[in-house]
C-alpha cells in the first residue's frame, strides 16, 4: 500500500524490494524489469515514509 492507495505488482515481485516515486498524478514503480506508473487514484497527502528494510535468513549453528 502506497499513498493510501493498494498496488499489485504479481507473485514474480513478491518479497523484493522496489522503489516508488510519489507524484501528484502518479506512482512511478521501479522493478527488476522495468519501472511501471500506476495513476493515483485519490488526493490525500503523503503523511508517513517508513521503509522495511529485507528480511535475511536467520543462521542456525
Amino acid at each position: 500500500m502506497v499513498a493510501w492507495q493498494k498496488i499489485a505488482l504479481g507473485r514474480v515481485h513478491a518479497g523484493r524490494t522496489v522503489t516508488i516515486t510519489v507524484s501528484d498524478t502518479e506512482l512511478a514503480i521501479e522493478c527488476d524489469d522495468g519501472i511501471r506508473t500506476v495513476r493515483r487514484i485519490n488526493q490525500r497527502p503523503v503523511t508517513r515514509i517508513n521503509a522495511h528494510r529485507p528480511r535475511t535468513a536467520a543462521s542456525h549453528v
